[in-house]
């Protein structure tokens, strides 16, 4: 102690390391706090405010009506739009470089300023795939005995695009119909080229070849049991998939709506139990939403 004081220093020497502390004027000069504040309150690059006014959505009506390049500055602004044209199905398309409402213009530049720059890698697994394999039902039809095959597919592919891959950000979601829809929501699985999303799909991809699998359906081995995946689906950055949320129209074409389901607990889902809605509540619901104006009308 009596050297360190000699030295005129404030040194500590903790377990035989000196740590010398020294006194920084953090703050620089001309700094103004004020204009930290208005950095912090949202100039800071947190996030990109346009990026989900870049968002393709697109609505298919009543009576098969079509309607892409549907985008909004907001989720609000989203609802409301659902609300005003109650679309039977709703998809959700890539994020564009511009807002898709706008592309057609931005199209006729010929500069390629419309394009699309990212979209999350989807999987679409059908049940109707694994026709080949199951006796209790066939092509969109599913029960409980037949469900444990989706059960297997969701196990096998969330810890291959997890521990092979490296994703995290995986949400599993029942199509409300006859399968599972997985989304890869991290930002490196969306920049994912046509070509790289591909090969990605092809890692899972089970050749089987000849027809003694399509023959011998009693031996179920476990390549049987591998997940079957839709075509193209997940190849295409511009590829449109219904809406993982149970907010859109699918409840009124298939009758049960989209629901996630967590991939460490997928083998207690179980599909006949997901809420559906009958002509009936569709029906009171309606009805119940008129009445307000119904009562202003009369005098």
């Amino acid at each position: 102690m009596e050297e360190e004081s000699c030295n005129g220093r404030d040194d500590m020497v903790i377990d035989g390391h000196e740590l010398v502390q020294q006194q920084v004027n953090t703050i620089p000069k001309g700094f103004n706090l004020d204009h930290l504040k208005v950095y912090y309150d949202g100039k800071h690059p947190g996030c990109d405010p346009s990026y989900f006014g870049r968002r393709e959505f697109s609505f298919t009506l009543e009576n098969d009506i079509y309607l892409r390049f549907q985008s909004f500055n907001s989720a609000t602004e989203l609802e409301h739009a659902i609300r005003e044209k109650c679309p039977f199905k709703i998809n959700i398309g890539p994020v564009y470089s511009v807002d898709p409402a706008k592309g057609h213009a931005y199209a006729q530049g010929g500069d390629n300023v419309f394009t699309p720059m990212e979209r999350e890698l989807i999987f679409d697994i059908d049940m109707s795939d694994y026709d080949d394999v199951r006796y209790c039902c066939s092509g969109a039809d599913v029960c409980l005995d037949c469900w444990p095959l989706m059960t297997v597919a969701i196990k096998v592919m969330d810890r291959a695009l997890r521990d092979d891959f490296g994703f995290d950000h995986i949400l599993w979601v029942y199509s409300g119909r006859r399968g599972v829809h997985c989304w890869v929501c991290d930002r490196r699985a969306r920049r994912l080229t046509n070509e790289q999303r591909a090969a990605v799909a092809d890692y899972f991809r089970v050749y089987k070849v000849g027809s003694e699998n399509n023959a011998k359906k009693v031996s179920l081995t476990s390549a049987v049991l591998h997940p079957f995946l839709a075509d193209k689906i997940f190849e295409d950055v511009l590829k449109k998939l219904s809406s993982p949320t149970p907010t859109h129209g699918l409840i009124w074409r298939f009758g049960r709506v989209c629901v996630p389901i967590d991939p460490d607990r997928c083998e207690d889902f179980d599909p006949t139990a997901v809420q559906a809605l009958s002509e009936e509540e569709i029906e009171s619901s309606y009805n119940a939403k008129l009445q307000p104006a119904k009562n202003s009308l009369t005098w």
